[in-house]
């Protein structure tokens, strides 16, 4: 039996919930790995996510753990979670973007030897999406649109809902949300919207690309709009390498990872520079947020992982990030449950200072 006041009751004992907003960072099928750690987290019956906010996969994981809520609490939202990444390995079963013979038997899911993705990208460099893809078919869209209910979604307010996008015009963050009732199949594709694999996405008269490249993941809106204090941040980009790149790729992909966490790395540097100003005496109590800033991640994971296994959607590779995001989850909860709604537990200095 539940309180107004989210205490459980059992007998004579009450068991305080646990409140956090979850921040999860975009990058193609590498997202199983969020999913892997969503599974785990959402096993914690006392563990209540208030809020979410995501970027292109991140936004297809926010979006599946707030209509798994709504249908069916924690357990429905691990379900969810499995339904989405099932259908994404089905459809693209068939898809030329696998990984070179030589890849696999290396036991690596990279697809820099694929023939498929070779030939992807040398015409990608030559073609926009406007003259390859001339009718704008967009394989998420069906998966969106089976799957999501955006109407009840956006009348719903347990889990509040945040998708970063890229205003193509003005360079600007778009932060579309349930909180507006603005949640829809074009927000939703606007946040994964790649300008080289994909046209812009209209919604309501304007055009929006990828939300990673300057919101991957937005943090403020969560800090803004949910009561908790406590935000926990599934990243998915290396932030270090001790290897110079040389190739085309590596330099290739380094690029990517660094334009991927720039903007995570502003909005904690602003959280650090905060939270210091709270700490040192500076700001009196109570005028500014305190917060708590969590961080699940694991780089050696997607270490030796390029750039093209972001369109591996081959259910053994999906699986094992999966599975490295539960394991993850498992031993962060270990280390760390008792501090959640206590303290940070996250080395922003050395991640992000």
């Amino acid at each position: 039996m539940m309180k107004k006041d989210n205490t459980v009751v059992s007998g004579s004992t009450s068991k305080p919930k646990k409140r956090i907003s979850v921040a999860m960072q975009g990058g193609g099928a590498h997202g199983a790995y969020t999913w892997g750690v969503l599974d785990r987290l959402l096993e914690e019956k006392d563990l209540v996510i208030e809020g979410v906010s995501g970027t292109s996969a991140g936004g297809m994981n926010a979006v599946a753990v707030a209509q798994g809520i709504m249908t069916g609490g924690n357990e429905g939202a691990r379900e969810f979670l499995t339904k989405y990444w099932t259908i994404n390995s089905k459809a693209g079963a068939s898809s030329i973007f696998k990984p070179g013979v030589l890849d696999i038997l290396a036991g690596k899911y990279t697809m820099h030897n694929s023939p498929g993705f070779l030939f992807f990208d040398f015409i990608a460099k030559i073609l926009s999406p406007y003259q390859l893809n001339p009718l704008g078919s967009n394989p998420l869209k069906s998966i969106v649109e089976e799957l999501f209910d955006f109407d009840k979604l956006n009348a719903f307010n347990a889990v509040k809902v945040f998708l970063a996008a890229t205003h193509v015009y003005t360079g600007k963050l778009k932060i579309f949300s349930n909180i507006n009732k603005e949640l829809s199949t074009e927000a939703l594709l606007a946040t994964a919207c790649l300008p080289t694999m994909f046209a812009a996405v209209m919604v309501k008269g304007e055009y929006y690309w990828d939300g990673g490249f300057i919101g991957n993941p937005a943090i403020y809106p969560l800090i803004y709009n949910c009561d908790t204090s406590d935000i926990m941040l599934i990243k998915l980009n290396p932030t270090h390498r001790n290897k110079l790149p040389t190739s085309a790729a590596e330099i290739g992909d380094r690029l990517n990872e660094i334009t991927n966490n720039t903007s995570i790395m502003r909005e904690m540097r602003s959280i650090h520079f905060i939270s210091k100003l709270i700490d040192d005496g500076i700001v009196a109590p109570g005028k500014l947020k305190k917060l708590h800033v969590h961080m699940i991640e694991d780089e050696a994971v997607f270490y030796d992982l390029g750039w093209s296994s972001k369109l591996n959607t081959d259910s053994d590779f999906l699986n094992h990030l999966f599975t490295a995001g539960r394991k993850s989850a498992d031993s962060w909860l270990e280390k760390n449950y008792d501090k959640i709604n206590k303290e940070t537990t996250a080395d922003i200095t050395e991640e992000f200072v």
